[in-house]
C-alpha cells in the first residue's frame, strides 16, 4: 500500500475555522491551559532484561514517569506492560528446579503423576527454550480518563506485571477528548502478534491516508491520528517487525515521538523534523542489588519526553534520540545501549524541533534537546531586558506569572540592574495550586473570579509600585487582562507587561494545541500599540523572534534550526488544507 501524495498549503488562512469547544469533565477548568494554549501529550516507556519475576516493576517505573511529565497532559492516561516469557512461566520454572533437586523416581509430573525411576534417569526432563524461538508475553493494559494519580491505584499498577512498559499522559490535539477509544496506549493483535503504541505529536498527513484507508474498508477504532501508525504497520509487507515500523514511520509527515512494545521487540523513535523531545537513560543495577536479586541484576533502560521523569525514577541519562532515529531493542538482549540497533528514517525537509517546548511547554528543570529549559528561560529574560528594559522611576519592581515564567522574570530583573536600571525582583503573584474542578458555568460569575481563583496578589510588593509583569508568551490575552486590572485594584501605580517570547500568530500542526487563530490576541488587534490597549498597560513589549533564537543558543543546545511557526507563520513542513481537530471527530 502506497498512499498517493495529498495536496498541501503554507498559507495558514485557510487553517482558521472555528474548532468545535469540548467540555471534558475531567480536564481541570484553566489550571494547565495557559490561555487556551494546552499542552500536548507525555510517553514514558521502561525495557528490561530481566525475564524474572519482576513483579510490576516496569508499571510502578512508568507510573513515576507519567506522574512527573503531568504537566504535558491532563486529560487521560495509561499503562500497558507485557510480561516476558521467563515472568510468565515463573512458576514452572521453579517447579522444575524443586524436581532437579528431589531423587530419580520421584520427579513430580502434575496431577498426583510420578516418573519411574528407569524412565527418569535415561531422560531428565529440560524446560530450556529453543534457540531463535519468539518470546512468549502476556500483556495488561489500564488506562482512563483523569490523572495518573486518580488512574492508578496500589492494587492497579500491581496487577500490570512485567519489566517492559509503556505510558502515555494526553492531552487531545488531535481527536476528540470525549471518546475513551482515544486514550492511549492502543493495544492490537496483528498477523505477527501484539503490538502496543503510545504517541506524541501530530501527523499532518493524517486525513489524506486515512481517508485511502477507508476507501479500501479499512476500520477505524479511534478519531486519533495515533492509530494510522498501527494501521501501516500492519499492511505491511515486509518480512520483519523493525522492517514494517521503518515502512510505516516513512511515510508520515508532521511530529511524532513514539514508543512501541512487541513480543520481540521495543522501539523508540522521532520524526525526521525532531518536533518533540525523546530522551533514552538507564537504571544501573549496583553490586549489593545484583547480589540480592541475581535475577534482576540487569540494567533498566528508560525513554521519557522529558528529563524530569528520569530524575524522579533514578535514572541516568544517556543520550536524547536523535531527529528522525528509531531505535530497535532485541528484547532477548538488553544488556548494553551500545548493542541496540539504530535506523535512519528518510528526511525531507531538515530538523527543526519546537522552540516554544522551551517557552512554555517542558518543565523548568527538564532538559530538552540538548539545552536546560531553565537556562534558556534565563535567557530570554537577559535578552528581553536588552530589548526593552524597565521604565524609568522610583519603586519599580518585576515580579514573574507563576510559575512558568520565573527564571525569565529573574533574568529579566537582574539584566536591568546590570544595565543600570532601579528594579527589584519579587514575587507579586501567588498561584493556588489546589484550585480544583469547578462546575459553575459562565453566565453564573464574572470572568474575573477565574483568575481570581488562579492566583492571589501581595499588596506588600504592588501597592505605589510600577509594577512589570513577565510572562513566557502572551496567547489569548484574557488571563494577561485580568491579572492586570487585578495588580491595579491592589494599588499599583503603573503596570507593565513583557513577554518572554515573540507574540503568537499561527496555529500548530505538530502537536501544540493553540486557540482558533481569530482568537488570539495578536490577530485581533493592529499592533503592539492595539494590544497594549486591550491588555489595559501602559507598556508593552515582545521579545523579537532573533532574541528568541540568541537565547536558545546560547545555551549550546543539540539543534541550529528550529521551529517557530506560531510566530513566524514558516511552516517546515508542508500542512494539509482544511484540516481542523474537529475534523476527526465522529
Amino acid at each position: 500500500f502506497t498512499p498517493t501524495p495529498p495536496s498541501f498549503t503554507t498559507d495558514p488562512k485557510a487553517h482558521m475555522e472555528e474548532e468545535k469547544a469540548t467540555s471534558n469533565p475531567y480536564l481541570m477548568d484553566d489550571d494547565f491551559a495557559k490561555d487556551g494554549c494546552a499542552p500536548k501529550c507525555a510517553v514514558f516507556g521502561v525495557v528490561s532484561g530481566n525475564h524474572g519475576p519482576v513483579s510490576s516493576q516496569g508499571a510502578s517505573l512508568c507510573y513515576l514517569g507519567l506522574h512527573a511529565q503531568q504537566h504535558r497532559g491532563q486529560e487521560s492516561a495509561g499503562i500497558l506492560s507485557m510480561e516476558m516469557h521467563d515472568a510468565v512461566s515463573a512458576a514452572a520454572t521453579k517447579k522444575r528446579k524443586r524436581d532437579e533437586m528431589m531423587k530419580p523416581g520421584n520427579k513430580d509430573l502434575g496431577r498426583g503423576w510420578h516418573s519411574h525411576p528407569n524412565l527418569t534417569a535415561l531422560h531428565p526432563r529440560k524446560n530450556i527454550l529453543p534457540k531463535n524461538k519468539t518470546i512468549r508475553a502476556k500483556a495488561y493494559l489500564h488506562k482512563d480518563f483523569g490523572l495518573v494519580t486518580d488512574i492508578f491505584t496500589k492494587e492497579i499498577l500491581g496487577a500490570l506485571k512485567g519489566g517492559c512498559s509503556i505510558g502515555h499522559t494526553r492531552y487531545s490535539t488531535s481527536g476528540s477528548d470525549k471518546t475513551s477509544h482515544n486514550i492511549q496506549p492502543f493495544l492490537v493483535k496483528y498477523k505477527d502478534g501484539h503490538i502496543g503504541l503510545a504517541h506524541n505529536g501530530d501527523i499532518s498527513n493524517f486525513s489524506k491516508i486515512q481517508e485511502q484507508f477507508v476507501k479500501q474498508g479499512t476500520l477505524f477504532h479511534s478519531t486519533s491520528d495515533s492509530e494510522l501508525i498501527l494501521h501501516l504497520i500492519s499492511r505491511s509487507r515486509k518480512k520483519t517487525q523493525p522492517e514494517q515500523v521503518i515502512e510505516a514511520l516513512s511515510m508520515l509527515e508532521g511530529a511524532f515521538s513514539i514508543l512501541l512494545v512487541t513480543e520481540n521487540y521495543f522501539f523508540a523513535g522521532r520524526d525526521p523534523n525532531g518536533f518533540r523531545p525523546l530522551h533514552m537513560g538507564v537504571i544501573e543495577k549496583s553490586k549489593a542489588d545484583a547480589k540480592e536479586n541475581p535475577s534482576g541484576a540487569q540494567p533498566m533502560f528508560c525513554f521519557a519526553s522529558e528529563t524530569c521523569a528520569f530524575d524522579l525514577v533514578g535514572a541516568k541519562l544517556i543520550r536524547e534520540v536523535e531527529p528522525g532515529e528509531l531505535i530497535c531493542i532485541d528484547l532477548n538482549n538488553v544488556k548494553k545501549a551500545s548493542e541496540f540497533k539504530s535506523y535512519r528514517l528518510p528526511r525531507k525537509y531538515g530538523i527543526s524541533p519546537c522552540i516554544f517546548e522551551f517557552v512554555y511547554f517542558a518543565r523548568a528543570d527538564s532538559s530538552i534537546f540538548g539545552a536546560s529549559v531553565d537556562s534558556v528561560r534565563y535567557r530570554c529574560g537577559q535578552q528581553l531586558a536588552r530589548e526593552a528594559p524597565v521604565p524609568k522611576g522610583e519603586k519599580v519592581v518585576v515580579i514573574p506569572v507563576p510559575t512558568s515564567a520565573n527564571a525569565a522574570a529573574l533574568g529579566y530583573a537582574r539584566e536591568c540592574q546590570k544595565l543600570g536600571f532601579k528594579c527589584e525582583y519579587d514575587l507579586g503573584l501567588v498561584r493556588n495550586n489546589y484550585v480544583g474542578r469547578t462546575f459553575i458555568t459562565p453566565g453564573q460569575v464574572d470572568r474575573a473570579l477565574k483568575v481570581r481563583r488562579k492566583f492571589g496578589v501581595s499588596k506588600r510588593v504592588v501597592k505605589d509600585a510600577i509594577v512589570v509583569i513577565v510572562d513566557d508568551s502572551i496567547v489569548r490575552g484574557t488571563t494577561s487582562m485580568r491579572l492586570v486590572s487585578l495588580i491595579r485594584e491592589y494599588g499599583a501605580r503603573e503596570v507593565h507587561f513583557r513577554s518572554a517570547s515573540p507574540p503568537v500568530k499561527h496555529p500548530c500542526f505538530f502537536g501544540m494545541d493553540f486557540p482558533n487563530p481569530k482568537e488570539l490576541i495578536a490577530n485581533r488587534c493592529d499592533d503592539i500599540k492595539g494590544i497594549t490597549s486591550k491588555i489595559g498597560v501602559d507598556g508593552l513589549a515582545y521579545l523579537s523572534w532573533d532574541g528568541l533564537k540568541d537565547a536558545v543558543m546560547d545555551c549550546s543546545p543539540s539543534s541550529k534550526t528550529w521551529c517557530g511557526a506560531c510566530f513566524t507563520g514558516n511552516y517546515p513542513v508542508p500542512i494539509p488544507q482544511g484540516k481542523t481537530k474537529g475534523d476527526t471527530e465522529w
